[in-house]
């Protein structure tokens, strides 16, 4: 058995797996555990209500591992935001046979499979979702009625396949994030079938409990900073919002926790637990230090761009906020935004490789160097204030493990940057041009018809530019011919045995020059 904060639940058997995610005991959390624990047992679809980034994910993820120590993937999400989520995509469709060519076959979808394994399904977003998903979605709502018989599972009528039975440790759960009222309440669920589920309302953590979570999460900065970062960050979330600046929210505070974190780990002078003090200036003497949280404060809540007066006057509120807090002046923040300069070094080891790559206070390390016989030389990249600025926010956000998005023109240097800093790491960038067309199996794979003439020929095109180093190209020319007909008529089998033979030739003139060389020392 399990005890969910008093109420008891089965436990599945197996070995206790390590949580990826510590939740922060708090009053909010443990009521909302209380809840879904006394719903969970009684086998009733739930809803799940909160303002963005309260935690709904989490403590759904904390829940199941308490429940299921030894299955790391219990929970099946669905982001039914998504619009091009369809009843197919859910319940099932016909594809193209991979065993049988020229045939279909059944494949069941995410709900199917889910309701056969006996998971957790997570309907995310479900008020954003189209009228025809929750159309399809509702029977299987509806099976969970409340007077059911003891033990009686979910049931879903799939047409022209029969009735599906849900495993017994099936459960469906829906959320939804709503911006709350004034007085705190939260808007009230239309979406089609919203009477269906029994809904649990978790308000947003209050202050104090902000100040539980923070200063578990991230220690260093201790009780007193974390009191002056959510301090900071709850006078600019009094602001409001603009159109086209991106909402302030539980999540962008973490994001800055963490950054904020790493700078007063590095820097010794800062006094975190300094008794009593409530103001940065105090807790981090060093002005560079609060410098570095201005920057990262920018490049977290208002460092996206602002592209009319209304959002350009909601940037200049946002920056007076976080200068005063930081302890900053106006000449502070002027030279900081538009002409601070951050510095570049490249660290290299004894062969003139690179180790590392400093920008600012981040520290990127490098991939070790592979021995590339078709390495290609570096561009020419000038490394002028904005590409260094830019260079910057991106090492911040790949140290932390962050996503970026970088937007603008066609042609001004997004991708180029980022191929920069990937040849200045050593690191591989794989390029993907998305549009309308792209689906799904073109990012994460899938089966289809591959034409052998694609990899052979740039198989080729390596041999031809290894053959060419190796060996005089006008001597061999009938074998060059030789290698092109082959691949011209796709025989494969004498193609891989020209290659082979070719470098069983190699490898015999390399030895047979090295020992040479050796009979000649010793002469």
């Amino acid at each position: 058995m399990a005890d969910v904060h008093g109420i008891l639940l089965l436990k599945a058997p197996g070995q206790a797996r390590s949580s990826p995610h510590k939740l922060i005991p708090t009053r909010t959390s443990i009521n909302a555990l209380r809840s879904l624990a006394i719903r969970i047992s009684l086998r009733l679809p739930i809803l799940f209500s909160s303002p963005p980034s309260s935690g709904k994910t989490l403590i759904l993820d904390h829940l199941a591992h308490l429940l299921y120590p030894s299955s790391p993937n219990q929970i099946v999400s669905v982001h039914l935001s998504d619009t091009s989520i369809d009843a197919k995509s859910l319940f099932g469709s016909y594809v193209s046979s991979a065993k049988r060519p020229g045939t279909f076959e059944w494949q069941e979808g995410v709900v199917v499979r889910a309701m056969r394994g006996g998971l957790w399904l997570v309907l995310e977003d479900i008020d954003r979702a189209s009228s025809d998903v929750l159309g399809s979605v509702l029977p299987l709502v509806e099976s969970f009625r409340l007077h059911k018989a003891i033990g009686a599972p979910a049931e879903l009528d799939v047409p022209g396949h029969g009735t599906v039975q849900a495993a017994e440790n099936f459960l469906l759960f829906a959320t939804r994030s709503v911006v709350p009222h004034m007085d705190g309440s939260l808007p009230s669920a239309l979406f089609l079938g919203s009477s269906k589920y029994f809904e649990i309302e978790m308000p947003a953590p209050s202050e104090e409990e902000l100040l539980t979570i923070i200063s578990g999460k991230f220690p260093s900065l201790g009780i007193n900073g974390a009191r002056a970062v959510i301090r900071a960050w709850s006078d600019a979330l009094s602001l409001g919002s603009a159109p086209g600046i991106r909402d302030i929210g539980i999540h962008e505070l973490e994001t800055w926790c963490r950054r904020v974190e790493t700078l007063v780990s590095a820097n010794t002078e800062n006094r975190m637990d300094v008794d009593n003090a409530s103001s940065f200036s105090v807790l981090c003497p060093h002005v560079a230090t609060r410098e570095e949280m201005f920057l990262q404060a920018r490049d977290i809540y208002f460092g996206a761009g602002a592209f009319s007066d209304s959002a350009r006057s909601h940037v200049v509120s946002l920056t007076n906020v976080f200068a005063q807090h930081l302890g900053l002046d106006s000449e502070h923040v002027e030279w900081v935004l538009h002409n601070r300069v951050p510095k570049l070094r490249i660290d290299r080891d004894e062969n003139g490789q690179p180790k590392a790559l400093q920008i600012g206070n981040n520290r990127l390390h490098a991939a070790d160097k592979k021995n590339d016989l078709l390495d290609t030389p570096h561009r020419p990249f000038a490394l002028h204030r904005p590409a260094l600025l830019i260079m910057e926010r991106i090492a911040a956000s790949v140290s932390h493990s962050e996503p970026v998005l970088l937007v603008g023109e066609t042609g001004t240097g997004k991708t180029t940057i980022i191929s920069h800093v990937a040849s200045s790491l050593n690191k591989n960038l794989i390029s993907l041009n998305l549009s309308h067309q792209t689906e799904s199996s073109d990012l994460i794979g899938g089966f289809k018809p591959v034409d052998a003439r694609i990899p052979a020929g740039e198989l080729q095109r390596q041999f031809l530019e290894l053959f060419g180093r190796t060996y005089s190209r006008r001597k061999n020319n009938k074998f060059e011919d030789a290698v092109r007909r082959a691949l011209n008529d796709s025989k494969w089998k004498r193609l891989v045995g020209l290659w082979k033979e070719s470098a069983r030739v190699a490898v015999e003139k390399i030895l047979s020059r090295g020992d040479d060389q050796q009979a000649a020392l010793q002469r």
